[in-house]
């Protein structure tokens, strides 16, 4: 069964406001692999793929067409090679138009989502909840360290190093958990660009 996450887990493992996801959804420039009412609200689900597609629609450096879009989710979210003028070259996106092939390095995205989505699923592993133990606060397993008080931590932008001597029972794993966690509901900013593009093998 496909792994689905919640709109503002898709941000955090995205490294990107809920806001800019949800205008993402909006726009239709990313359809979720899944949705489901809840009431008179419309929650949806994101594949791993689907994750990957918003984030370098949002790192893109130039408009693309919905078309364009379309065939880009075809690969990302679909895991199709080829679709419209997009083809895959090892980790590499090629965007072909007429004479013009356009190559966008994309392994640093991949490489970043691939361990945000690692760390969410240690979490889920890691973290338990029981009333025995601070009235069934969630809490990293053996420990009595709560997970939100070291997720507020770093949205206060608390030194990684520092935490870690403060509690020196956690692993760089539940660490990667928490500052995954910190992003879900904090204030947006301005994402880090990742995408390297190449035209006729010099950088653009």
């Amino acid at each position: 069964m496909k792994e689905i996450f919640s709109l503002g887990e898709a941000a955090a493992i995205a490294e990107l406001s809920a806001d800019t996801v949800r205008t993402a959804v909006e726009k239709k420039s990313v359809i979720p692999s899944s949705r489901r009412r809840a009431g008179k609200a419309t929650r949806h689900g994101f594949s791993a793929g689907d994750v990957l597609l918003v984030k370098v629609l949002s790192e893109f450096p130039f408009p693309l067409s919905k078309q364009d879009k379309q065939s880009l989710a075809q690969m990302l979210s679909r895991g199709k090679r080829q679709a419209g003028p997009w083809s895959q070259r090892g980790a590499n996106l090629v965007y072909g138009a007429g004479e013009m092939r356009l190559t966008v390095n994309s392994q640093p995205i991949l490489r970043k989502i691939r361990e945000n989505v690692a760390a969410y699923r240690w979490g889920k592993r890691r973290v338990v909840s029981s009333p025995e133990v601070l009235g069934g606060e969630p809490v990293f397993r053996g420990t009595r360290i709560p997970v939100e008080h070291v997720a507020s931590l770093f949205r206060k932008s608390v030194p990684e190093r520092q935490i870690a001597e403060d509690f020196p029972a956690l692993s760089d794993r539940d660490l990667a958990y928490a500052r995954l966690l910190s992003r879900i509901g904090a204030k947006p900013g301005r994402p880090r660009r990742r995408l390297i593009m190449e035209r006729e093998g010099r950088a653009a």
